[in-house]
């Protein structure tokens, strides 16, 4: 697999880890507001969890735009930074973006895919 393809599945995976990411979060907002009403507030302690999935959404489709254009310097750090709260996201129940973190940590640390980063000057 050439670096083209790596960075077009990579930059697939996470549009749709970011969609995840959106659900979850519409889904984790929804529960803390019936679990308060019906627990008389007691259920607005999950108010937090949501907050985790809406930065990892955001993250990753920041990573898609960049790589998707491959044109602006820090893709790098921006699409590492996504893959490592993607992986945070298992604490919310999202086992996709997980998988979607780890797998763009380990393309990312492959050596053919930094120097095509480097010789784009988006490193």
């Amino acid at each position: 697999m050439n670096n083209s393809d790596q960075f077009n599945m990579i930059r697939i995976f996470f549009l749709i880890s970011g969609i995840l990411n959106t659900a979850y979060a519409l889904g984790w907002s929804g529960y803390t507001v019936i679990g308060g009403l019906l627990s008389c507030g007691i259920g607005c302690l999950f108010g937090a969890i949501p907050v985790v999935n809406v930065i990892a959404g955001v993250m990753d489709f920041i990573a898609y735009s960049r790589l998707s254009r491959l044109d602006r310097s820090g893709t790098y750090s921006t699409v590492q930074f996504a893959s490592i709260f993607d992986i945070v996201t298992i604490l919310t129940g999202n086992i996709f973006s997980m998988v979607v973190g780890i797998v763009g940590l380990v393309m990312l640390n492959n050596d053919e895919m930094k120097n095509e980063m480097k010789n784009k000057g988006i490193y």
